[in-house]
């Protein structure tokens, strides 16, 4: 029996392949693994994609060679868990979403529409900022409780609260800020001067309750 293929990370590449002949070459090219730079070489997969992307593709490699009749060793390492399987398909849909808000800012022709929008972002349920902040703070709670090496954890906990940081920070500029819009009315005024839950915990304070006959200032006021 010939001996099967084997991928694991290595030297020249985060993932490697060795042991495949012309016709496994060919499968393995398809998705990614350049040739060799010499005879001795194994085939390299470079991938600037992210770690999960990566071992979808190690895997993806793997079904295909077995399917064409090869046996595929792949290491530990390069498996992709069921658990890192549904957050790939939970983020691919993410980016696809924001690709179609995206596409359909860059459309946008109404002032109010854009400002409106761009409110909204750091805004209330639909805060992508709240969401990123949450997201990032559950990956800070998790990394401790994780298995593996203290150390490893605590790095990956601070890593995770940096970025909890940077989008609280993202919020507190942004919705401490009015946007440039149109003087508007009823509930576009409500959104202009409603701010999210992070931005209040930063930055509250005080307010001195305005004249009756005068409107009390927001802290997203509209301009004329």
């Amino acid at each position: 029996m010939s001996e099967p293929v084997r991928i694991a990370p290595g030297s020249f590449g985060a993932a490697e392949a060795t042991g495949a002949d012309q016709r496994a070459r060919a499968v393995l090219a398809r998705l990614g693994f350049a040739p060799p730079r010499n005879a001795e070489h194994p085939l390299a997969l470079q991938s600037t994609d992210g770690p999960l992307v990566l071992r979808a593709l190690v895997g993806e490699a793997a079904r295909l060679l077995e399917r064409a009749g090869y046996r595929v060793e792949v290491d530990p390492e390069l498996r992709l868990s069921p658990a890192g399987e549904q957050a790939l398909e939970v983020l691919a849909e993410i980016a696809a979403h924001l690709g179609e808000l995206t596409a359909l800012v860059d459309s946008m022709d109404d002032v109010r529409d854009l400002a409106d929008v761009g409110a909204q972002m750091v805004t209330g349920p639909y805060s992508t900022t709240d969401a990123l902040h949450a997201l990032f703070t559950a990956g800070a709670r998790a990394s401790l409780r994780a298995d593996g090496p203290l150390h490893e954890r605590a790095d990956l906990q601070a890593w995770h609260m940096d970025g909890a940081a940077a989008a609280r920070a993202i919020a507190t500029a942004a919705t401490a800020t009015g946007y440039p819009a149109p003087a508007v009315t009823g509930p576009r005024v409500h959104a202009a001067r409603t701010r999210s839950p992070a931005a209040r915990a930063s930055t509250a304070r005080p307010v001195t309750p305005a004249a009756p006959s005068e409107p009390a200032p927001g802290p997203r006021r509209t301009h004329a």
